[in-house]
């Protein structure tokens, strides 16, 4: 393309851990395309969602501001009349779009063009069409009368170029096809996958076998939890209510869909690359939070633990970002148009995440700095007024309940406690810490 501003192919998923990639040390992943785009461009391994639930961390992305400045703080909050950090490309002359799957509320789209492409017509998230038998096809689901029945593990019933994000991919080559030549484009992929319904289709349902799977070390809920976590969120997401082999299903599904997934984006990428369509283009991977399965005895997300939180992020543009940075320091996905609006060349509004572009290009870690991460339970239909708040600050991880006071905190050390087993909240050794932590999320939300 003649004009020299970068392109921008942001590819967001939905509800991706990071163990699901190769490229972030999982042994069983199977996932070639993704890993070698982390391999050419830059990994952050710590990149923390600015909330743990859908709707609150895309609009947190789109807009660059936490849950306490959006006002969006759990899945059905109304919409917002916001400030998008996709406008500035629009008003630069981008050509802009989005296929697959939204899932913000704000009062006006973010791309200049939108297509919604979320489910197949064969899975919905709790059942399977009329026309499929869902247990025949090896279907998992949520056994909790009271709860919603989402489906965790199975097969797609149909051929894969039938699932939802198959459509997404086509969507967006005919859109790149036709684009005016010379026009720089921002293109979203979002696809709802490894979002439920997980129904990876043949053969990525029994790709990866469960004896290759790490279980978790530990799939209790751990001692000394926040009673938000113990009893709301387990109320209707334990794992305990399901069967060992449906755990293990749950998870072969989960790892299965990813590598689905893989080939997908890996396609669309080679196609691009085969129409010179990645010449001058910035690929950004993210998504908006992460999921349980079956760790801490739990399904689902909303919490602030590791698998939840901790989230791909990886930028590939050979022609600025160096190849091979793998970044320890701990950031915020929030940061992620910012720097795409830096690296482009174009002003960013004032925002709460700064932008990782000048680290990114130097080859150097980003500026240590803490990170948050914001949510109510109001998607549970519970409490939803009551903010909850995590801060990491480089080893140290602690949350707190904000209403009617600060109150069920956790505090762990993640260099000693990984797994995140105790909650050293009062242990006199770590007052000191505990102090400065909640200190922190107190300047954050009065800020």
């Amino acid at each position: 393309m003649s004009d020299s501003r970068p392109n921008v192919l942001w590819l967001m998923t939905d509800e991706q851990r990071t163990d699901s990639l190769g490229c972030y040390g999982s042994p069983w992943a199977v996932t070639p395309h993704l890993d070698r785009l982390a391999g050419q461009g830059a990994l952050f391994r710590h990149a923390v969602t600015p909330a743990p639930v859908c709707v609150p961390a895309r609009v947190a992305l789109l807009t660059g501001l936490y849950p306490s400045h959006t006002g969006v703080w759990y899945n059905h909050d109304h919409r917002q009349d916001l400030p998008l950090l996709t406008d500035p490309f629009r008003e630069a002359g981008y050509a802009t779009a989005c296929f697959g799957k939204q899932g913000y509320h704000t009062a006006r789209p973010a791309f200049a063009l939108e297509e919604r492409l979320v489910l197949s017509e064969h899975v919905h998230y709790f059942h399977y069409a009329e026309q499929h038998d869902g247990p025949a096809h090896g279907m998992v689901r949520y056994p909790y009368e009271e709860g919603e029945p989402w489906i965790l593990g199975g097969r797609f019933p149909a051929p894969a170029d039938e699932t939802a994000e198959a459509a997404a991919v086509r969507a967006a080559q005919s859109w790149l096809g036709a684009l005016a030549s010379g026009s720089p484009f921002f293109l979203c992929l979002g696809t709802n996958a490894p979002h439920t319904p997980v129904v990876p289709p043949a053969p990525y349902d029994t790709l990866i076998r469960d004896q290759d799977i790490r279980l978790p070390a530990d799939d209790t809920l751990p001692r000394g939890r926040p009673a938000w976590v113990g009893e709301d969120v387990a109320e209707v997401a334990r794992a305990d209510r399901f069967r060992p082999e449906q755990i293990a299903a749950i998870r072969r599904s989960y790892y299965g869909e990813v590598a689905y997934l893989d080939a997908l984006l890996g396609g669309l990428l080679d196609w691009m690359a085969a129409h010179g369509l990645l010449e001058n283009t910035i690929v950004a991977l993210t998504c908006d939070h992460g999921t349980h399965l079956g760790d801490f005895g739990l399904v689902q997300k909303q919490t602030f633990y590791e698998p939840v939180v901790s989230v791909p992020l990886i930028l590939w543009y050979p022609r600025a970002i160096p190849e091979g940075g793998v970044y320890e320091t701990p950031v915020e996905t929030l940061s992620l148009l910012p720097t795409l609006l830096d690296l482009a060349g174009l002003p960013a509004p004032q925002s709460d995440g700064p932008s990782l572009a000048g680290p990114l290009t130097r080859g150097s870690e980003p500026e240590a700095r803490p990170v948050f991460s914001e949510f109510t339970l109001g998607s549970y239909r519970t409490r939803p007024e009551d903010r909850l708040v995590m801060v990491r600050d480089g080893r140290w991880k602690a949350s707190c309940c904000l209403d009617p006071y600060p109150h069920d905190v956790d505090l762990c050390d993640l260099e000693a406690d990984p797994q995140e087993r105790r909650n050293l909240h009062g242990d006199p050794s770590c007052a000191e810490v505990e102090e400065h932590l909640l200190g922190l999320i107190a300047a954050h939300i009065g800020g």
